[in-house]
């Protein structure tokens, strides 16, 4: 394991130390977001439990369902034009402004993606997808407006709307040749100036550099001009480690954020780009492909490191892997198909959102930087699938079962190292790190917390989340099962 990567002193984030002003604005924003909340999406509540129950459908079917599930959700709950949706649940340290530019921004790339799946499977556009299709022109145009009340706001330091103006910018990549074709030159041009606004923006040194490399590559093939972020590019590869894998940041860790992070942005960059660096993507990838795909499991995955309700995400680097070598195999079929109906049939989506927690909503499981629509990452496995399961015959191929389904194992991530266990006869797999990188927490502490009852009184009453920090690998853990035993 590389152990020298030049460390960063991390910046002081005001959305982590907020003033009276902060809590008044905040509170207000709430107050707006309970005037703007529709009641919960209460038809839909167990849709998508009982479509994913019937086994009569095709895995093809079940995921279309799915696709279509998830954009009429954000239809029930969207506001202003499509610029925001203000989702049920608990909020986030940003409030609920963030919260509902987050929720939008996290559901475009599917709608783009559903777009790209009809084109490429019908050749044209159906009533529906024409549907879809308007309401991103409406959102690129309207949030990027000034003047319009669902306007997403000038971008700052460390500001959240880095984040999700990587979505925002992908999805848009995604419909180049309709709805950004359909704009006037003024309006594409106040489109590119928004975008542009993450140029010389502050961040945290981690992962989020790849949310601006993203955004200025979606520019630069949108316009032929824009800036490039070479330094911020180099600095994400001085975090590879090997082995496909990356620490999230000098000081880090080794997280399942790789998949669905890491893997999947560097996906879109090469795809928005072939010239970038396509070698080191794509092979990067594929490393981490061969190994990863052990932990897998037809009940639970050996979760590790923060963001654990964007479970369904597990498998991204698998399917963007598939994509990048032309070819998905029935293994990976499975490990989609068994992640997707472990979590729902447990109840992970309801009222057309995907819930704050493992299974049902968890206060413990939600990191202070989630809100409602956070868990919506969880549906870019789903996107890749819809942008190429036709392209590398996901669609099409059998299952085949996996690694745990065959055989015990047991082997060794070098880079990271970590031991990986799996045990055929209890279809259990654990990942056991054989470093601690905070040996000075005590044993004791190394546990899940509850919310006390006065910070949840004043998350209700501020709208700003007080849920504590439940990264158990901060906290000396060094042991994970897929049996998920240290959530429940």
């Amino acid at each position: 394991m590389r152990e020298m990567i030049s460390p960063t002193q991390r910046p002081w984030l005001p959305h982590e130390h907020p003033g009276w002003k902060d809590y008044t604005l905040l509170f207000l924003q709430k107050l707006k977001r309970e005037v703007l909340l529709r009641k919960p999406f209460i038809s839909h509540n167990s849709e998508m439990a009982e479509l994913f129950a019937k086994n009569h459908l095709s895995f093809k079917e079940k995921y279309e369902q799915m696709a279509v599930y998830f954009i009429d959700s954000f239809f029930y709950y969207s506001r202003f034009q499509f610029c925001r949706a203000y989702l049920p649940g608990w909020p986030s340290e940003q409030g609920s402004e963030s919260d509902a530019i987050e929720a939008t921004a996290r559901t475009l790339p599917l709608m783009a993606a559903w777009i790209h799946y009809q084109m490429t499977n019908q050749g044209k556009l159906d009533s529906y997808g024409k549907c879809v299709r308007q309401a991103l022109k409406q959102a690129f145009i309207c949030g990027t407006n000034p003047e319009h009340p669902g306007y997403w706001g000038k971008i700052k330091d460390y500001d959240q709307r880095i984040c999700e103006c990587c979505d925002i910018a992908l999805a848009l990549w995604l419909v180049r040749n309709t709805v950004w074709k359909s704009y006037s030159a003024s309006e594409q041009e106040r489109i590119l100036c928004w975008l542009q606004g993450v140029n010389n923006c502050k961040t945290v040194d981690n992962n989020w550099h790849l949310f601006i490399v993203l955004t200025q590559q979606v520019v630069l093939a949108l316009s032929g001009k824009g800036e490039n972020s070479e330094q911020r590019y180099a600095r994400v590869k001085e975090f590879y480690v090997g082995e496909g894998w990356f620490r999230d940041g000098a000081n880090g860790n080794f997280d399942y954020y790789n998949s669905w992070a890491f893997h999947y942005l560097l996906f879109w960059i090469d795809r928005i780009n072939p010239d970038f660096d396509h070698q080191f993507i794509t092979q990067s990838c594929a490393e981490f492909a061969k190994t990863f795909r052990y932990f897998f499991t037809p009940c639970g995955f050996p979760f590790f490191g923060r963001s654990i309700s964007y479970r369904l995400a597990a498998p991204v680097a698998l399917m963007a892997n598939a994509i990048q070598s032309g070819r998905a195999d029935g293994q990976l079929k499975r490990i989609i198909s068994t992640l997707t109906h472990f979590f729902i049939l447990h109840g992970a989506v309801q009222h057309g959102v995907i819930t704050q927690g493992l299974f049902q909503a968890d206060r413990r499981l939600m990191d202070g930087y989630s809100g409602s629509g956070s868990s919506l990452w969880s549906l870019r496995t789903l996107i890749l699938m819809l942008y190429s399961g036709t392209e590398c015959g996901l669609w099409d191929t059998d299952e085949a079962p996996l690694e745990i389904e065959t055989a015990s194992f047991d082997f060794t991530i070098d880079a990271i190292s970590a031991r990986v266990t799996g045990i055929k006869e209890t279809q259990e797999v654990i990942v056991t790190f054989a470093h601690d990188q905070y040996p000075d927490v005590p044993f004791k502490d190394g546990k899940l917390i509850m919310q006390g009852w006065w910070p949840i009184v004043l998350e209700s009453v501020s709208g700003r989340s007080t849920r504590p920090k439940n990264n158990l690998l901060r906290k000396g853990v060094t042991t994970f099962s897929s049996r998920l035993n240290l959530y429940l």
